[in-house]
């Protein structure tokens, strides 16, 4: 399946950056505009995926740890396993805006940021629509790091899709990815109707430190 990046909205970047309807400046937005675009040009898009067997709550060959993925997936006879970057273009691009220009690294970090999300809300809406015409329903989707999903089943996710040699990513010994603008996520294939059971700041580790949470800017 080919991984779309289709748009880089304004409004997301901004409530990466904190933005809480602080009056924006001509020049301000001139130079988010351009980083968006610059984010458009530089990402190379690339997503790997498979579909295991789940039984009892746990994924055929992959035991992650934690009872939240357990919960997630109790209804569930398979389950997707995905991984998505923005490629090391955009890494790289980054990674030189950190040393000539950190105004815009920061604007491009909240814009890659949304860039991956809107990568991945693209390959959600695919699969969705997919098993919906087998009338089969997706749970949310969910990542290492939120809730009690350790970031330690980073490694066994990108081993199991061999995301190296699949679409480039790897993953430091400190668990942290690859380009760095990428994503792993499960989800959930069930034959029946799915609620939002554990989406929310509740379940997540960062919850009593978030920035979006003091100002109001989460999607709870």
């Amino acid at each position: 399946m080919e991984a779309l990046l289709t748009d880089i909205p304004e409004k997301e970047v901004l409530r990466y950056l904190g933005h809480d309807r602080q009056i924006i400046d001509t020049d301000l937005k001139a130079q988010i505009e351009r980083c968006i675009n610059s984010v458009k040009s530089s990402s190379r898009p690339r997503l790997t995926y498979t579909v295991r067997e789940v039984k009892d709550g746990i994924i055929n060959g992959l035991d992650l740890g934690g009872n939240d993925i357990k919960i997630l997936l109790s209804s569930c006879k398979q389950a997707i396993i995905m991984a998505a970057t923005l490629g090391p273009e955009a890494e790289q691009m980054l990674r030189r805006a950190e040393v000539l220009n950190m105004s815009d690294a920061v604007i491009l970090d909240s814009a890659q940021s949304t860039a991956i999300e809107n990568v991945c809300d693209n390959f959600e809406a695919m699969m969705r629509q997919k098993y919906k015409e087998e009338e089969l329903y997706l749970t949310d989707r969910y990542s290492p790091g939120y809730g009690d999903l350790p970031m330690e089943s980073q490694k066994k996710i990108l081993d199991i899709l061999f995301t190296e040699k699949r679409i480039g990513l790897t993953l430091t010994p400190s668990n942290i990815m690859v380009p760095r603008k990428s994503v792993t996520c499960i989800i959930g294939i069930s034959d029946q109707k799915q609620r939002l059971v554990l989406r929310g700041c509740a379940n997540c580790t960062l919850n009593r430190n978030c920035s979006y949470r003091k100002g109001g800017l989460c999607h709870d």
